[in-house]
């Protein structure tokens, strides 16, 4: 039986770690969805898109979703090796190289927390915009009111997996459903109406933009980003069940991002949205339905703000506890509350970081560029790690790639142009010029950050991590409690 730090683990140690088997495959679906939250998403990233690619916007959203699909296919044979609560961290330190592992977790949390900002601004101007337009273009009122709703998500997140679902649940079907039925409702007015949008959606919808393609694949990977939340909480789903649960996710998003968007993008001019651009859905709802269906999309944004913010907390606190587990950040992060069952210390810790991010955002921008910078810098930092993880799970299956055709496709050749498409991406924006001075200082000042911390770590940490990373403090509480290790096969390195 393995031993932990000199004693061999028996059964009743489980309940110090996380909730096993605590979700089902649905719920780990829907707390994907929730993370990507196609509601706020929608609401931040729709006129970026716009700005970039015009009437185009199917067409990043369709080319996104190719790679997508292959990297989430490299997540699930990856959770079939290993579920951790660390997902990309824990694969690339053990399959490729500890500080690799190192920085991986660090853009992840980079993603997570500086992401939140992207939540908590729409969070204060849709509740802002139920009292006064004015007050929700209030950038310092804004801070405070998605300050209030930071705490209460977080407060959600802290007391256990199975609530952060049932919360999550509710608000899914609600914004969802009013979403898609939004979207029809603006294809039958555009149709029906003739808007003056509508020429420009039907003809741009299978042609390539003249310009800002780059850009606008930056945030189509904005948009999607969000369902490797199923990783995080791998070790807290039924069986191995969270590698199908993202390919599910990646699935429905593209439907819903490609419906919802294209029908909403033609029901006014583009000087139109570009004026309620800071509250862009509610003016849809407005257009469409009035002043009480205005209302119903502000709450649709709010609920799945709320959901999609409560999800980044989730996957934050997991990714640090797994970091904190095996001794790579300090042992504060590995404690895990023994009621709730939760990684306590890291989810408090992190959510109020949230907070400090949303003001120091705030202070010194405006809303509409910092939504901005934000999005495109989110897009940048998901494509590294998406990048990563698709080259990792071909390098960790690569001694059997290549003995079916099966093994080829979705081992070898799906998340192969996964990582293709997100390195080009990366390489593209840097030559072009596409990334503003903003999006270079976050996106690359802090991955720097991050590989002279996974260095500072080893030399002041210590962590066997660093030393022998086959094995992590987590893994052997699970060996001792599951029995051996299924075969691998050879697939290890």
């Amino acid at each position: 039986m393995a031993t932990v730090n000199g004693r061999s683990p028996q059964a009743g140690d489980d309940t110090k770690g996380l909730k096993r088997g605590a979700l089902r495959i649905g719920d780990v679906v829907i707390m994907a969805l929730a993370s990507s939250g196609p509601t706020q998403s929608i609401a931040v990233g729709m006129f970026g898109l716009m700005l970039a690619v015009a009437y185009h916007t199917f067409l990043p959203i369709l080319i996104c979703f190719i790679p997508m699909i292959g990297i989430a296919i490299g997540y699930q044979r990856l959770n079939a090796w290993q579920p951790s609560a660390g997902a990309t961290y824990s694969w690339v330190g053990r399959a490729l190289n500890p500080q690799a592992g190192f920085f991986a977790g660090w853009i992840m949390l980079m993603y997570y927390t500086i992401g939140t900002t992207s939540l908590t601004v729409p969070l204060g101007t849709y509740f802002l915009s139920f009292f006064s337009n004015s007050a929700a273009n209030n950038k310092y009122l804004v801070a405070l009111v998605g300050s209030v709703f930071c705490v209460l998500v977080l407060i959600v997140a802290a007391l256990g997996i199975k609530l952060s679902a049932r919360f999550n649940w509710g608000w899914a079907i609600f914004e969802y459903a009013l979403m898609i039925g939004f979207a029809v409702a603006a294809l039958i007015m555009i149709y029906g109406t003739g808007l003056s949008g509508a020429v420009h959606t039907f003809s741009s919808l299978f042609t390539l933009p003249k310009t800002g393609l780059v850009a606008g694949l930056l945030i189509a990977i904005f948009l999607y980003s969000g369902w490797d939340t199923a990783a995080y909480v791998g070790e807290e789903a039924k069986g191995k069940q969270a590698g199908s649960a993202a390919i599910l996710s990646v699935v429905i998003l593209f439907f819903i991002y490609s419906f919802v968007i294209f029908s909403f993008q033609g029901i006014a001019p583009f000087k139109v949205l570009d004026a309620n651009q800071a509250n862009i859905l509610a003016f849809v709802g407005h257009k469409i339905g009035g002043g009480f269906w205005e209302n119903v999309m502000i709450v649709a944004v709010l609920g799945g703000t709320l959901v999609s913010l409560q999800a980044a907390v989730v996957s934050s606190g997991r990714i640090s506890f797994a970091m904190g587990r095996d001794r790579v950040f300090p042992k504060f992060f590995d404690s895990v509350h023994p009621r709730w069952r939760t990684p306590w210390n890291a989810t408090i810790l992190l959510g109020l970081l949230n907070i400090v991010f949303l003001w120091g955002t705030t202070l010194f921008s405006s809303i509409g560029s910092a939504l901005t910078n934000i999005v495109s810098t989110l897009g940048l930092m998901a494509a590294i790690f998406y990048f990563l993880t698709a080259f990792t799970a071909i390098w960790y299956y690569r001694k059997v790639i290549t003995k079916s055709a099966g093994n080829l496709i979705l081992g070898g050749i799906f998340p192969g142009v996964g990582a293709a498409f997100m390195a080009f991406v990366v390489i593209y924006s840097l030559a072009t010029g596409v990334l503003t001075f903003t999006n270079i200082v976050f996106g690359f000042g802090l991955a720097i950050l991050g590989l002279i911390l996974s260095f500072v770590s080893k030399g002041v940490g210590h962590a066997k991590f660093y030393t022998d990373p086959s094995v992590s403090f987590g893994d052997q509480v699970d060996a001792a409690l599951d029995g051996p290790e299924p075969p691998s096969e050879g697939f290890g390195v």
